[in-house]
C-alpha cells in the first residue's frame, strides 16, 4: 500500500500527469493561500514560496482554471489541453493585491481571491477589492467563515434531557447564513458587476443543509477547506488544500495525489462517550485521552457515541444521556488526531427513526469516517443521511457480531478496500501482539480501547509498540 502510494508521489513529482492520472491519482486540485507578507511573518507565505509553487504547477504540467470553468470539466478527466487543472484561491484580498496578482501576471495564470463577510463589509477594503476586480487573472467569490463559539457554553454536559429541539438550532444557522451570505454576493455583484458561482468555505463550515443555501443564491459550486489532505470529490465540488506556510513543493505534490505519510498507516484510540461522564470531571477525562493520542502519537480517534437506547448528542430521536461526541471530537482532532471515526447506532427497527439519529448525529460530528451497521450496504439509506450532511465522510460497515472490525469503502474509484478494528485482547501484551499480527495481515486501521491505552502507557511506551506511531 505505502510502497504503491509512493509511486503515485514520484509520478506526481517527475511531472508525468498522464502517469498519475493511469496510476488513479484523482485529476482536479484546488489549492489555498493565506496571507502572503515580504519580509516573512509568523504563519504567512512569502512572495518567493508563492511564486516557487505557480511554477513548480506550471512547469509540471498543470493548468489554473477560473472557478466558472469547473461545471465543464468532468470528473476524473483533464483539460482539453491534456493538462491537470488546478484552482488557485486566495484568502487575504490585501496581502492578494499587493504580492499575488503581480504573479498570476507573469505566470499568466488566473486565481481567485475569496472574500469573508467582514472583509466585504469593510470599507478600507473597497479600494483593495476594487484593484482585485480591475485584473483580468482575478475573481473574486464569497467565502463562508466559522460562526464565533458561545461564550460561556459547557465544552461537555452530562446528564440527561428529553426532547432535545435540533431543528430548530439548524434552522437559526441556515438563517443567518442565508442573510451573510446574500450580502456577501451582492456586495461582489457591485464590485465586479457580475454574480459569483461559486463559493469558498473555511474549514468546519461546509455541510449537505449549508451547502444547500448557497446554492439557493446561485452558488453552485462549492469549495470546501481541509487543513488535511484534500478528499477527492465530485465537481462542482472541489475540496482546497489549506497550503501550510511552511510548505515546499513537496506538499502540492502530496495534496495532488491526496496522500499524506502521517495519515497512513492508521492507529486510533477507541473511547465510548459514556466513559466521558462515568466518574469526576468529564473534561479531565478527556485530557486523559488527549494525553493516551500525544503519548503513542496517534492519529485517530474511534468514538461510540451511544444509540436508540441513549444518546450522548443532542437529538430528539432517542434519550439523551448527555452532550458529549461532538465537543469530544472537536477537543481530540486539537489534540492531534488526524481521523474521526464515528459508529453510527444500529438499526431500531424504525427507519425514520434511525435516519434522524443518523442525521443528528452527523451534525454534531464532523467524522472523517461513518462507521455503519453490518446490515448495511453501500445504496443504504443510512448512508445517503450520512453523506446529506456530511459530503466528505468516508463509509464504512462493521464486521462480525461484535462490530469491532470494519471494512471501508475506497477512498477513490478505484483505490483499494481497507480493514479495521478495535483489538479484542483484553491484556495489554496481548493487543500489543495482536495489533502486531493484523498489521502483518494488511490491516491499516487498528485502534485499543482508552483504559487499556491507559494501562500499556503505566507499564511503558514500548508495551504498546504497535499501536505507536512515529512522531
Amino acid at each position: 500500500m505505502r510502497s504503491a502510494t509512493l509511486a503515485l508521489l514520484f509520478a506526481a513529482l517527475a511531472g508525468s500527469p498522464a502517469a498519475a492520472i493511469a496510476a488513479g491519482a484523482p485529476v482536479a486540485l484546488s489549492l489555498a493561500w493565506g496571507v502572503v507578507a515580504e519580509p516573512a511573518t509568523a504563519g504567512a507565505h512569502t512572495p518567493g514560496q508563492v511564486a516557487e509553487h505557480l511554477e513548480f504547477l506550471q512547469a509540471h504540467g498543470w493548468k489554473a482554471v477560473r472557478a466558472g470553468d469547473l461545471g465543464n470539466l468532468g470528473n476524473g478527466s483533464d483539460t482539453a489541453g491534456g493538462e491537470r487543472p488546478v484552482l488557485l484561491t486566495f484568502d487575504d484580498p490585501a496581502s492578494a493585491l499587493r504580492y499575488v496578482v503581480p504573479l498570476l501576471d507573469l505566470y499568466r495564470m488566473p486565481a481567485a481571491v475569496t472574500v469573508g463577510p467582514s472583509q466585504a463589509a469593510d470599507p478600507a477594503l473597497a479600494p483593495i477589492l476594487a484593484g482585485l476586480a480591475a485584473s483580468p487573472w482575478v475573481e473574486l467569490l464569497p467565502r463562508v467563515e466559522a460562526e464565533p463559539a458561545a461564550s460561556g457554553a459547557p465544552a461537555v454536559r452530562c446528564g440527561a434531557t428529553h426532547g432535545a429541539d435540533t431543528a430548530r438550532p439548524m434552522e437559526d444557522r441556515l438563517s443567518r447564513l442565508s442573510r451573510t451570505l446574500a450580502a456577501q454576493v451582492a456586495r461582489l455583484r457591485e464590485i465586479t458587476g457580475a454574480a459569483p458561482a461559486a463559493v469558498a468555505w473555511a474549514p468546519g463550515t461546509w455541510s449537505g443543509p449549508e451547502e444547500a443555501v448557497a446554492a439557493s443564491l446561485g452558488l453552485t459550486v462549492s469549495l470546501p477547506t481541509f487543513a488535511g489532505m484534500p478528499p477527492p470529490l465530485d465537481l462542482p465540488r472541489l475540496a482546497r488544500y489549506a497550503v501550510p506556510p511552511w510548505a515546499g513543493i513537496w506538499a502540492l505534490v502530496q495534496a495532488s495525489v491526496r496522500w499524506d505519510p502521517r495519515d497512513h498507516p492508521v492507529r486510533f484510540v477507541e473511547v465510548d462517550a459514556a466513559w466521558i461522564c462515568a466518574g469526576g470531571d468529564p473534561q479531565a477525562r478527556i485530557a486523559r485521552v488527549a494525553e493516551v493520542v500525544r503519548r503513542l502519537g496517534l492519529n485517530g480517534v474511534r468514538l461510540l457515541p451511544g444509540g436508540p437506547a441513549g444518546a450522548w448528542f443532542e437529538t430528539a430521536a432517542a434519550p439523551v444521556l448527555g452532550d458529549v461526541a461532538g465537543p469530544l471530537s472537536r477537543a481530540l482532532r486539537d489534540a492531534g488526531a488526524r481521523w474521526v471515526v464515528v459508529d453510527f447506532p444500529p438499526a431500531s427497527g424504525d427507519p425514520n427513526r434511525d435516519m434522524a439519529l443518523a442525521a443528528d448525529l452527523a451534525r454534531a460530528v464532523d467524522a472523517d469516517v461513518a462507521v455503519l451497521t453490518a446490515s448495511a450496504g453501500a445504496p443504504d439509506r443510512l448512508g445517503d443521511a450520512v453523506h446529506y450532511v456530511r459530503p466528505a465522510a468516508r463509509l464504512a460497515w462493521r464486521d462480525g457480531d461484535d462490530g469491532r472490525a470494519f471494512h471501508l469503502a475506497p477512498a477513490a474509484p478505484g483505490a483499494p478496500a481497507s480493514q479495521g478494528l478495535t483489538v479484542s485482547s483484553t491484556t495489554v501484551a496481548a493487543a500489543d501482539a495482536e495489533a502486531a499480527r493484523r498489521a502483518v495481515s494488511g490491516w491499516e486501521w487498528i485502534g485499543l480501547p482508552v483504559e487499556l491505552a491507559e494501562a500499556g502507557l503505566r507499564i511503558s511506551l514500548r508495551s504498546l509498540a504497535a499501536f505507536a506511531l512515529p512522531r
